[in-house]
């Protein structure tokens, strides 16, 4: 099997998905075909000839594969999301061309080309911002502004990386690496201060194009900042980068939530919360340790999850206009159009912020672990980010508490109901059982072991 089909076979099937989107059952049948190939090529895949993309080659680590198939997964729930619960013609091929792009960027092994593929991605990305209604021009502005100034960042950090193989051991360009690749990712990653743009998408974006951007784009790009420093060990013992990456954790974790503590608007506040829930994962991936490598893709895996239940709850309790009624943004929340959306939405907020008992809690108690070294005083400020998000949430829901508005649909599709309560139940599974996710991450996390200053 070619590595070029994990690659090649949703890109190709994308325009057929899209000419089928006015029979939306057929076009939802064989974007679930492909995505399932996809899934069962990542688990078959055995080692073979050398596939080669652009002139470069493409190689699958476990760690690839884990991720690719994940991402798989997430799509899969995606597209059955939207089979009930449309998020716009537009959205199942671009979702299709994103996996791809993505396939590709994770497994070829040249930075600088992955970066361009994730920029397509990217860009790809503004079509299903639409949904059913044309977005707010300031929105695709607001996505494609820091992903245009990101973009010239990385290009950049990957020429120093390429002259620092010509001229080892200049400081000075060591210097400049960190500063590009720290401000391109940093944008990319909504890190504070850049994470400005991340609610502002989020409160006018269709849910589940909220949910690819969190969970598959941004995730991504992690694993992009994590390939560039494990292929090059001098970026992490002769700079100061994981001490950067540790401390726009702490930051980025404390201002997502102070600042979901104020949102009433749930789209906004989904935003501040993944941004905080971020600063989590960059927090234990600079602690430069197998702990931290660990608890970084713990939770990781559990804010995909997390965030995939709130976006398929939140599109399933705002208010569902009748055919015809609806001229603009609604982000108010109806609690009249199906119980199973409330309970994902009070599952997906609390799981988020880490209550204990679910998954969020379990995944974070680790990253407190991996970064109990840096003292009593920074593990108490990562434990107030957290409570900020869960009183975001509990008063969102006490605000959205109310009677139907006139228009709102009752009921829920049953395939939405039963994809939210499997996702909420999972996040109390992993919650009381998160050997269930740690276990079978560690052995995927030695290949970073690298990140260790010590090594």
């Amino acid at each position: 099997m070619s590595l070029l089909l994990l690659v090649f076979l949703p890109l190709a099937m994308a325009g057929p998905v899209y000419f089928l989107r006015r029979y939306w059952t057929a076009a939802v049948a064989l974007s679930m075909v492909t995505i399932l190939a996809l899934a069962v090529l990542c688990i078959q895949y055995a080692e073979a000839e050398p596939a080669y993309l652009l002139g470069r080659q493409l190689a699958l680590s476990d760690l690839h594969r884990f991720m690719l198939g994940f991402f798989s997964c997430l799509a899969g729930f995606m597209v059955l999301y939207a089979w009930r619960e449309p998020q716009g013609s537009a959205f199942l091929p671009s979702l299709l061309a994103i996996l791809g792009l993505v396939n590709g960027a994770l497994m070829i092994e040249t930075f600088l080309i992955a970066v361009l593929l994730l920029e397509m991605a990217g860009l790809t990305f503004v079509f299903m911002m639409h949904g059913q209604r044309p977005a707010p021009p300031e929105t695709g502005l607001g996505y494609l502004i820091p992903l245009v100034v990101a973009t010239p960042c990385l290009l950049l950090g990957a020429w120093f990386v390429d002259s620092y193989v010509l001229e080892p051991g200049d400081v000075l360009l060591i210097r400049f690496t960190v500063i590009a690749v720290s401000v391109g990712f940093g944008i990319l990653l909504a890190a504070a201060p850049f994470h400005f743009w991340l609610p502002a998408v989020a409160g006018d974006t269709p849910p589940m194009a909220v949910a690819v951007l969190i969970c598959i784009l941004s995730q991504t790009h992690l694993a992009l900042l994590v390939g560039l420093l494990t292929d090059n060990p001098w970026l992490v013992t002769g700079s100061p980068i994981l001490s950067v990456i540790s401390v726009s954790g702490l930051l980025t974790a404390l201002v997502g939530g102070a600042l979901a503590l104020g949102q009433r608007d749930p789209g906004r506040l989904l935003g501040y919360a993944a941004v905080s829930d971020m600063g989590f994962v960059l927090i234990a991936l600079g602690a430069g340790s197998a702990l931290g490598n660990t608890a970084a893709l713990a939770h990781l895996v559990n804010r995909s999850l997390v965030v995939l239940l709130i976006t398929m709850s939140l599109g399933s309790i705002r208010g569902r206009r009748r055919a015809g009624e609806q001229e603009g943004p609604d982000h108010r929340l109806s609690w009249s159009t199906g119980w199973a959306g409330q309970v994902g939405y009070v599952v997906g907020g609390l799981a988020i912020g880490g209550f204990p008992l679910l998954s969020g809690f379990a995944t974070r108690w680790l990253v407190y672990r991996s970064a109990a070294g840096q003292g009593s005083a920074f593990l108490a400020l990562l434990v107030l980010s957290g409570l900020g998000v869960i009183l975001g949430y509990l008063r969102s829901f006490g605000s959205a508490i109310g009677p139907s508005r006139e228009g709102d649909e009752g009921g829920q599709p049953w395939v939405s109901a039963v994809l939210i309560l499997s996702l909420a139940a999972l996040c109390l599974l992993l919650g009381l059982f998160p050997g269930l996710l740690v276990t079978p991450l560690q052995g995927l996390m030695e290949v970073l072991l690298p990140l260790s200053p010590a090594v």
